[in-house]
């Protein structure tokens, strides 16, 4: 079954959320201990706005599955203290919904901002960590590749994403509503990353013309600085720059706040600004400016839970665009509950697919002397013989029969003489033998076929019944 926790805007403040925000050293951490005999695979997806882990357990029963809940908030947190205040901070979802709530990420659909065209970048690079991390494995793999085939879907075939649709760019613009004028504040955006890049571009667009890209390494900032007409400035130096701006706004991936109270009071004193209003906006989790800051003289602070109420006018203009989006999600989530149904069939025909796969390999491979032609053909070639084995097995999983019957009589049927091939592969010093199948039932087990019944829950699960 598939599972989720979650702790995102629409359920924990940004101080909830930066509480259970994981750096790259505990994520690393996390995938290491996540796997198990239950959890076979793992995601995690953060973003600005929330932290999710995603999980492919085995079974589906209650129990089972919410001690794989509890393990997964225990590798988490790492103490139990800890673990169970995320747990009652988190969302659960099971099943269906959990595979609807991420394919609606990756759509834009859950988002703060309605729409936000970097979730989609965000949701790839989360995948490809938690591959490099060697915790995902094909359902993971078959989620991910439908949510975000979902998400360009939407990005092109609807109007959700048009106009504004970032946090980076809707702090712009409430800079430029709060403040008026751009054309004669000094801008400062401290971070070159995306959410940075859209703040400066949105501020030029609404008539910046002194702005300051203020970053950790020199050649990122000098980029985005060239290509808005600004200049440059390292971190070191973002205290004096803040004083001086009128406009400051934060996105960087750092731990701690880069923006500290004190020395903005002493910068502010030095550079005789403190009678000039000062707006400061922070777009990270965790939080880049301390929150003290608030109460220094002549600056107003806004983070990303102050900034929700300034984005729903911009969400109005795309809400049009929902209904077609939400289609085009629904769709993309029954053909991948559709192929979750298919998985008992694939591995009960899996030890045949295998001999097979290896017979027509060695042919192939005596006719052409050549591996790879080889491996291609022989795929297609057992593909199209076992598509009417698999549509039977997969009617009878349907069906709620058991396979063993059925899997045993065609292994009998395809595997009556396993001799053998005398063909050598080109590049083999001695012929192998076509490997022994284990049957079904009976001596060798094969292999489990993933449990996708229904659940006697409320929360729709990843089931055959899902997709008849």
């Amino acid at each position: 079954m598939l599972i989720s926790l979650a702790v995102d805007f629409r359920h924990a403040d940004v101080a909830t959320r930066e509480r259970f925000h994981l750096s790259e050293e505990r994520l690393t951490q996390l995938y290491r201990t996540a796997r198990n005999d239950t959890v076979r695979e793992a995601a995690l997806i953060t973003t600005c706005n929330r932290t999710e882990l995603y999980a492919w357990v085995d079974g589906e029963e209650t129990g089972a599955v919410q001690r794989a809940v509890h393990r997964l908030a225990l590798r988490w947190m790492r103490s139990r203290t800890d673990g169970e205040e995320l747990l009652q901070a988190a969302t659960q979802r099971s099943g269906y919904d959990a595979a609807r709530h991420v394919v609606r990420i990756a759509a834009g659909l859950e988002s703060q901002v309605l729409g936000d065209a970097q979730i989609l970048g965000q949701l790839k690079a989360a995948y490809m960590r938690a591959s490099r991390g060697h915790v995902t494995g094909p359902v993971l793999h078959r989620l991910f590749e439908t949510a975000l085939r979902a998400g360009k879907r939407v990005a092109t075939e609807t109007a959700l994403t048009a106009g504004r649709q970032s946090v980076g760019a809707e702090a712009a613009i409430t800079a430029a509503q709060r403040f008026g004028n751009l054309a004669s504040a000094r801008c400062v955006v401290v971070g070159a990353g995306k959410t940075g890049a859209r703040a400066a571009k949105q501020l030029v667009r609404l008539g910046a013309r002194d702005l300051v890209i203020v970053n950790r390494t020199l050649p990122r900032a000098e980029e985005l600085a060239g290509f808005v007409h600004g200049r440059t400035a390292l971190l070191e130096a973002v205290h004096v720059e803040a004083a001086m701006a009128d406009v400051v706004i934060v996105a960087t991936g750092s731990e701690v706040p880069v923006l500290l109270a004190a020395p903005l009071q002493a910068a502010r004193a030095a550079c005789a600004a403190t009678g000039y209003p000062l707006l400061l906006m922070d777009l990270s989790v965790p939080r880049n400016i301390d929150p003290r800051t608030a109460a220094v003289a002549g600056v107003t602070l806004l983070d990303l839970d102050t900034l929700q109420a300034s984005v729903q006018h911009a969400e109005e203009l795309r809400r049009d665009a929902v209904p077609m989006a939400e289609a085009i999600c629904e769709a993309e989530v029954e053909a991948f509950l559709a192929w979750v149904a298919t998985i008992p069939a694939r591995e009960a025909i899996r030890p045949l697919r295998e001999a097979l796969q290896d017979v027509a390999k060695r042919e192939v491979a005596y006719v052409f002397k050549n591996d790879e032609v080889a491996e291609r053909a022989a795929s297609r070639i057992v593909a199209k013989l076992l598509a009417g084995p698999m549509a039977a097995l997969r009617r009878a999983a349907q069906r709620g029969e058991s396979l063993d019957a059925q899997a045993m009589m065609l292994l009998e049927m395809f595997t009556a003489d396993p001799a053998p091939s005398s063909y050598p592969v080109p590049g083999t010093p001695t012929p192998r033998s076509t490997p022994a199948v284990p049957p079904p039932s009976g001596g060798a087990a094969r292999p489990t076929p993933v449990s996708s019944s229904r659940p006697a829950t409320p929360a729709r699960s990843l089931s055959p019944e899902q997709t008849a």
